[in-house]
């Protein structure tokens, strides 16, 4: 018999939005990538089936764990591919044969179509596009793919099935086999290989490599090159320039050298291969405007005009050299200037111009480079700038779980034993074999904790047949460069260190970056990433492997890897569950299960509002500036979040951190005027209703007078339109109405002709520095109400997917009174506002059994089962005034938060409103309470990327 649902699906004409046909088009700033997607449908169909003209190795990389965990589950699956212009890799196909439980044939001939079908029973899922599973396709391409959802037994799926296994059974198609392979590659080794692509026209990422062409800046290059004219036309002579590793560093001064056109050049660095490296890419730039040498001891070098020299040489030889000799001098490296053969150099030398070159300014033993540099930063290229723009190769980071590594003493021998055990080399090779979907050409750096390490198990891995070296800082020069000339050679597979190799190496070839250690720096983690990103035209991407052990410090992956440094924990946690997003363009984030719990443990344990967490931040800001930063100036320098300073209980205020905590700080208050500073910072200053701060800003510079001409300035100076019941709600805020004194204080006063300041605030305000500070902090919420709050969804005072804790929901839903957590149980109605927020933990398995099917649940993106509170009946008068709508008008709103008992996640995302279906169920709690299971459509689906977090199963972290 045909159902509704059916017919439905036929004619096209589905109602359910989760039925309904959806584009995928792969926008990382919404979640939705077609990759996301594949994997999501993969965890949940017992079969699938894939056509796909190409399989690119980067395709196949960033789908190893999840096919690994599909032939783990047993989950059987068909891939049909093509030999269509010889696209695909031998090492694609000999990595797919890998995979029993995924029958593979390969149609011999011009085959161009791109499907992917997913059994689940009586239904499947089907896409249908643009996309073939290549990186770019899968992840950033701007490409087109409809999925939709049908039944078994529909008309179009019926057609679909019929052509597939028209080609799976084609006189053309044959089964994979390791003899077709290796006929295959010799056949396409014997043909000329495809040409290399090149970015395109808007994206060019590096200068031009072809000699006979004029070398340009790149697009960072050119912005770059615009902020050193500006310093050098405001007379500075020294700069800091940080820029990621293998951004084009070097081709930047070298631009500014050939710009500025100085009379005499010195190239400092500390090794000799990044002293020649830099030479050959100045004689190519600069060609005859200048003469080059290389400096070494007793060497006459006065006919040059562009001079490289190590520091240690020159430093050794100081006298050599005129105080003058130079007017411009570029320090590669420039972190390392605080050794004392730098500093000589610096207080030798007096040019017109230093420019400091890095990629990691802060220093993990304290040094002030900064200030070496007069806190000039001339311009700054992340890690995240850089994949945005094509600049570096991407990656493809797999977090692993190691085993049982806890926090415990390096030197410890019994840890030494277990890091060198049998057992973790065992795996740690499978896990290698695992992931590498190209074993030919394997270049990888592998970072451990110590050199007794890093020795040991090189010599293991090469007693199973590994080709590998251990260098260390004892090595010299010469055995290092040996050793990384044969890593280039492809003599060695990888390179053993602990440190050393973090920086001041130039290996394009590397592919491969594996970590042994325990991440305690953010920085140290981005050096030994940013090794393997350096494009080469025979690098795809690189895969970057770290095993993971129980450490508290883990929390820092996830921040290294976003760059985000709020330390918001929520936000840290959908990084480590949807890590792709966060990422630029085609890199890709994984974690397995249990380091994905390891993480998540050190994020609920780490204390970011504590003061020792707050000081060293700050000292990282304060010694980048060389002052007292401004709140403004965390945000506009990528700095922690001034929020968790406010957050910090012993605190409240930046007024009363610095009083603590910075030498240079001498305002003092009164307890009154650090109450109300304290109040505003808590309260006010995450920007989250425009109409509290902007209110509050007027009456402080403007007074009274101001309020009357407040709605039009706004309009004029924010383009803010004020909403009047925002308006009357902030003015019962700040007079103190909405909560208790003690934890809101009364502001203003309102007599009937509008609101103004309460005598004592007014008074509060002649301390000038008080009221500057006062300004500061309405500014700086304002300005993050401008970043994060400013669209609003519908006719509320929320923002889509923003977070909010119980106080703000009250607040913002312009409730005249706060109603606290507890009372709140779940959902409130308020009478006068005719609102119904529904709060939800939604702390639930991904598969929702049947023992616990009496829970609020997603049906999916769109639909919501809630459950009532207890004792609660059809006739309960919530549920009356859900089931009158919409006739009553009633407004009901959805906030979800993971977990109720997150430590420090205590707010909830806004994910819109939602109604009633007209589906009610009186039903039985676990508890035998009655209660009242109510089915909700959502007016928009939950974003994606927020949805799989909700349904993500975080019990692997106990």
């Amino acid at each position: 018999m045909t159902t509704q649902r059916q017919i439905d699906i036929e004619f096209d004409s589905l109602t359910r939005e989760n039925d309904s046909p959806k584009l995928i088009a792969n926008s990382k700033a919404t979640g939705g990538t077609l990759l996301s997607v594949i994997k999501e449908q993969l965890s949940a169909c017992g079969s699938f089936d894939f056509c796909v003209a190409f399989v690119a190795d980067g395709g196949l990389q960033i789908l190893v764990e999840t096919f690994q965990e599909l032939k783990q589950r047993g989950i059987k699956g068909r891939l049909l591919t093509s030999t269509y212009l010889n696209f695909n890799s031998p090492d694609v196909f000999r990595k797919l044969l890998e995979y029993d439980n995924m029958e593979v044939r390969v149609f011999q001939g011009n085959l161009h179509a791109k499907g992917y079908i997913f059994d689940k029973g009586e239904t499947s899922t089907v896409i249908v596009g643009s996309s073939n599973m290549t990186q770019t396709a899968l992840t950033c391409n701007k490409e087109w793919n409809v999925l939709y959802q049908t039944v078994e037994n529909s008309r179009l799926l019926g057609e679909l099935r019929g052509e597939f296994n028209s080609l799976w059974n084609d006189t053309s198609t044959v089964l994979l086999s390791q003899d077709w392979i290796e006929n295959y590659a010799a056949y396409r080794s014997a043909r000329p290989s495809k040409p290399k692509s090149k970015p395109t026209f808007q994206a060019a990422v590096s200068p031009t490599t072809n000699d006979l062409e004029e070398i340009k800046p790149n697009k960072m290059q050119q912005r770059a090159l615009e902020a050193l004219g500006v310093i050098h036309r405001e007379g500075e002579t020294r700069a800091l320039l940080v820029s990621a590793t293998g951004t084009g560093k070097t081709f930047l001064s070298a631009f500014d050298v050939l710009a500025t056109k100085p009379r005499r050049v010195l190239f400092l660095a500390h090794r000799r291969r990044i002293i020649d490296a830099s030479r050959a890419s100045y004689e190519r730039l600069l060609g005859s405007n200048y003469t080059f040498d290389t400096y070494q001891t007793g060497k006459n070098i006065s006919n040059a005009t562009c001079v490289f020299a190590m520091c240690s040489s020159v430093a050794k030889h100081l006298s050599d050299f005129r105080p003058d000799e130079f007017d411009y001098i570029v320090i590669d490296e420039a972190h390392r200037t605080g050794s004392q053969g730098y500093q000589s150099i610096m207080s030798h030398f007096t040019p017109r111009f230093y420019l400091g070159m890095t990629a990691t300014p802060n220093r993990t033993d304290g040094y002030d480079v900064f200030a070496l540099f007069n806190h000039v930063i001339a311009f700054q290229i992340t890690l995240q700038d850089a994949l945005a723009e094509e600049m570096l190769a991407p990656f493809h980071y797999f977090g692993i779980h190691d085993l049982e590594i806890d926090d415990e003493t390096i030197e410890d021998t019994a840890l030494f034993g277990r890091l060198t055990s049998d057992e973790r080399v065992r795996h740690i090779t499978e896990k290698i074999e695992e992931y590498s979907v190209t074993k030919s050409n394997r270049r990888g750096l592998i970072f451990c904790n110590r050199n007794a390490e890093a020795e040991e198990l090189s010599r293991k891995f090469n007693a199973l047949g590994y080709r590998t070296a251990a260098i260390s800082g004892q090595d010299s020069d010469e055995v290092r460069d040996a050793a990384i000339s044969r890593l280039e050679a492809g003599e060695l597979e990888y390179i053993f260190s602990v440190d050393i190799m973090n920086e001041g190496v130039d290996i394009p070839s590397l592919n491969q970056i594996i970590m042994l250690r325990r991440t305690d720096s953010a920085i140290i983690f981005i050096q030994q990433l940013g090794r393997g990103l350096r494009l080469n035209d025979d690098k795809e991407y690189a895969l970057v492997l770290d095993f993971i052990g129980n450490y508290q410090s883990n929390f820092l992956v996830p921040i290294a890897l976003s760059g985000d440094k709020t330390y918001n924990k929520d936000r840290l946690r959908r990084l480590v569950q949807e890590g792709d997003s966060a990422i630029p363009g085609c890199s890709t984030v994984s974690f397995d299960r249990i380091s994905e719990a390891r993480i998540y443990k050190a994020i609920d344990g780490g204390d970011f509002t504590s003061v020792r967490f707050l000081k060293n931040e700050y000292l990282d800001l304060r010694q980048k500036l060389g002052k007292i930063p401004s709140l403004l100036e965390f945000d506009r320098n990528g700095s922690i979040d001034p929020l968790l300073i406010f957050k910090n209980s012993g605190l409240g205020s930046y007024h009363a951190f610095l009083s603590k905590y910075e030498p240079d700080y001498t305002v003092q208050f009164s307890s009154d005027q650090t109450k109300i500073l304290k109040f505003i910072s808590q309260k006010l200053a995450a920007g989250k209703r425009f109409e509290d701060l902007y209110l509050l800003q007027t009456l402080v510079e403007a007074g009274h007078e101001g309020y009357r001409h407040m709605r039009e300035a706004a309009l004029r100076n924010y383009r803010a339109q004020l909403k009047d019941s925002a308006v009357r709600s902030a003015i019962a805020v700040l007079k103190g109405d909405f909560a208790t004194p003690k934890d809101f204080v009364s502001l203003l006063i309102d007599d009937g002709c509008g609101p103004r300041l309460t005598e004592a605030f007014a008074t509060a305000l002649r301390n000038a520095e008080f009221k500057r500070q006062i300004l500061e902090v309405l500014d700086f919420g304002i300005e993050r109400n401008r970043l994060d709050y400013a669209e609003t969804y519908e006719n509320t005072n929320f923002v889509l997917n923003a977070k909010y804790t119980y106080e703000e929901v009250c607040r913002l839903m312009n409730w005249e009174k706060n109603i606290n957590g507890q009372n709140l149980g779940g959902y409130f109605y308020d009478e006068k506002t005719n609102t119904f927020p529904v709060f939800i933990n939604y702390d639930k398995a991904p598969d929702i059994s049947e023992s616990i099917q009496y829970e609020d649940r997603f049906v999916s993106p769109s639909k919501l089962i809630a459950i009532s509170k207890g004792n609660r009946t059809l006739n309960s008068p919530e549920i009356l005034r859900l089931q009158a709508w919409p006739e009553n008008g009633l407004k009901t709103y959805l906030f979800m938060r993971k977990n109720k008992d997150d430590k420090g996640g205590k707010e909830f995302y806004f994910l819109g409103e939602m109604h009633p279906t007209g589906e009610f169920e009186a039903i039985k709690t676990k508890s035998g309470d009655n209660a009242v299971e109510i089915e909700y459509e959502l007016n928009a689906p939950v974003r994606q990327d927020i949805y799989e977090f909700m349904l993500s199963d975080l019990s692997a972290a106990e």
